[in-house]
């Protein structure tokens, strides 16, 4: 109720100050990308401080200057800066810890995510490893999102050349193995299918890899919605009649297109050859990242 009362002007003179002293406060980071958000996305990071008040906090606590690297130039293909942040693992226990205390879904989760690496102008990249172990060590739930295992690695770019301030970071996750990842029926009735595609070629820590990849953009914003869209790599399968359909008919596409929350009528929305549509999806705690029962 109180948030009702506050100004919009006044929110985006707060959360312009207290970008402007984040910034600051994190020094100068090598590579930092010319990227910066809208008055409506400072806005919005106002108002989400407000709604998501133990994530929001984490987010504040991430210091992009204490874990930079030099870009490998054989990663130069798809990282697009001189150098990258590489996540500690704390990070990833603190995320989960987080999201969890205040029953985000993984879409908007991730998204707050990279809305801050985006504000912040640098790329995360890093090992898959450690959001799997932060998974496991603290017993978390995902609910619905893209599958969280076999994940080799995952790049997070800010873009300064998108001028659309709804977009945040494209996604790259690299996967080491291909899978068919099912979802149980009273979460989803339908089958992802990951990594059934050309692998790509990158590096890290010294090693070339070849693995297939999950290429999204995440977006934030009225227009958009709040999740992925520009999906590749991510193939559908639905269950029961059109799922027999689907294997029938070989030539009909099952390529996934978006993922993305209608946050005026509370849906998930699934885009692919049958669009899949879920129901108060940021209400019902069975889509949320959770911490499992004992």
């Amino acid at each position: 109720m109180k948030l009702k009362s506050i100004s919009v002007p006044l929110l985006v003179l707060c959360a312009l100050t207290a970008q402007s002293f984040a910034a600051f406060d994190r020094g100068a980071v090598p590579g930092r990308l010319a990227t910066r958000l809208s008055p409506e996305e400072i806005a919005r990071e106002a108002m989400d401080e407000v709604t998501y008040p133990n994530f929001m906090k984490f987010l504040k606590t991430v210091d992009v200057s204490a874990g930079v690297h030099p870009t490998d130039s054989k990663n130069s293909k798809w990282i697009k800066s001189s150098h990258y942040f590489s996540p500690p693992p704390a990070l990833w226990d603190q995320f989960f810890k987080a999201a969890a205390a205040d029953g985000l879904t993984c879409l908007r989760a991730f998204v707050l995510l990279a809305r801050e690496v985006k504000k912040n102008g640098v790329v995360m990249f890093g090992p898959g490893d450690l959001f799997e172990k932060a998974v496991a060590k603290n017993n978390i739930d995902l609910g619905l999102a893209i599958p969280a295992h076999d994940v080799g690695a995952a790049i997070w770019s800010p873009d300064p050349t998108v001028q659309d301030p709804e977009f945040q970071v494209h996604l790259k996750v690299f996967y080491s193995q291909k899978y068919i990842h099912q979802f149980p029926d009273e979460i989803l009735p339908a089958n992802l299918k990951i990594g059934f595609r050309e692998p790509d070629t990158f590096w890290l820590n010294g090693k070339e890899l070849h693995q297939a990849a999950v290429d999204a953009d995440l977006y934030y914003g009225p227009k958009s919605g709040v999740g992925f869209k520009n999906v590749q790599g991510v193939g559908g399968q639905k269950r029961g009649l059109m799922g027999f359909i689907q294997k029938a008919l070989p030539f009909l596409p099952d390529a996934i297109s978006s993922m993305t929350i209608n946050e005026r009528k509370g849906e998930m929305i699934t885009e692919a050859l049958v669009n899949t549509t879920v129901r108060d999806f940021e209400k019902n705690p069975i889509y949320s990242i959770k911490v499992k029962s004992l």
